[in-house]
């Protein structure tokens, strides 16, 4: 299954577009021969400010990527044909206006599910309801986790510019060993990592931040989430694979005199979807509301659904949750055969 990211994108008024100068050069002459003028035809369809219409075509850089297709659409040249002229995206009146390199088409695979499930329960993505996120940042304690990560921007979103944070608390000093070993297992210039030392608000140790500097990439995030989720709704692979993104990035394991799996957020939305993903896939879980914390939702898969949690969907690369899984499922078995 593949969805068409260029088509989540060309109604966001914010978004502009390099062509290269034939494509341009084409459509001036396609203007020409219908309308007369660049000038008649703004007078007879478009009725914007001319100035900035014979800038897009003369001076500038980029070209407001919806009036694009309004323009090619007069002059009946094929959204394919415009598609295949454009060469990079870029956000206009943004702090973080760097060019993005996006495929035309992305194919919705386990691994590609597995990576923005993971991304919505980690990453910025504006579910607080307080800000609108304008990078991709994804934020997590465990190397493996980002390391993950970064090759699913690698595999979707290639020859992107990203970087990695270490965020540590004032009073500790990271070793150059500890800085080269992180660049080492990430396969990381040096130019990709920074140091950020600050005041924690609660007792917090040095966590990773994943950055990707593109507002058009998470727009591109954000308009996607309904079409994915519809595709995944068809896909008993997709639905695992979906919620072991999510379970990657909150989900929890315990095994102590209760054994469970437990996941739980604020996005009440969020957490019905992954029960009716669950319930699809014949597991009995409920969301629920946490009593002691108001707007905490929380799913709850008792122990005797562990074994088959691991068998079909598990922890994925989080190894330190999935050993805790597997040692609940050892004890339990073994109380079982006592």
């Amino acid at each position: 299954m593949k969805i068409n990211t260029f088509d989540l994108l060309k109604d966001n008024n914010l978004v502009q577009v390099k062509i290269n100068d034939f494509f341009k050069w084409h459509i001036q002459d396609k203007i020409k021969e219908k309308f007369g003028s660049l000038n008649k035809y703004n007078t007879q369809k478009l009725k914007i400010y001319f100035i900035t219409l014979k800038k897009e075509f003369y001076f500038n850089k980029y070209f407001k990527f919806s009036r694009l297709l309004d323009i090619t659409k007069d002059l009946n040249i094929s959204k394919e044909e415009t598609y295949a002229n454009i060469s990079t995206f870029i956000a206009h009146g943004t702090n973080t206006r760097k060019e993005i390199f996006l495929q035309r088409k992305l194919n919705i695979d386990e691994f590609f599910v597995e990576g923005y499930a993971l991304y919505l329960a980690e990453g910025d993505n504006g579910s607080n309801g307080k800000t609108t996120p304008r990078k991709v940042r994804l934020t997590n304690s465990e190397l493996p986790v980002i390391k993950q990560f970064m090759a699913w921007i690698q595999k979707y979103f290639p020859n992107n510019e990203f970087y990695l944070k270490i965020h540590t608390p004032q009073h500790k000093e990271l070793s150059k060993e500890f800085i080269e070993q992180i660049r080492t297992y990430l396969s990381l210039n040096k130019s990709q990592i920074k140091i950020r030392k600050e005041e924690f608000r609660r007792n917090t140790g040095t966590f990773f931040r994943l950055c990707l500097d593109s507002a058009v990439l998470i727009d591109l995030l954000l308009a996607m989430e309904k079409p994915i989720k519809n595709l995944i709704l068809q896909d008993e692979k997709l639905m695992r694979a979906y919620i072991r993104g999510m379970m990657i990035g909150e989900g929890t394991a315990y095994c102590n005199k209760i054994k469970y799996v437990r996941i739980e957020m604020r996005n009440e939305q969020e957490i019905k979807f992954l029960k009716e993903l669950f319930n699809h896939l014949d597991f009995d879980v409920k969301a629920k509301e946490r009593g002691t914390r108001k707007d905490i939702w929380y799913i709850y898969v008792g122990t005797l659904l562990l074994k088959k949690y691991n068998e079909l969907i598990g922890f994925g690369i989080h190894n330190k949750r999935q050993k805790l899984l597997e040692k609940a499922i050892a004890e339990m078995e073994k109380k079982i055969k006592k």
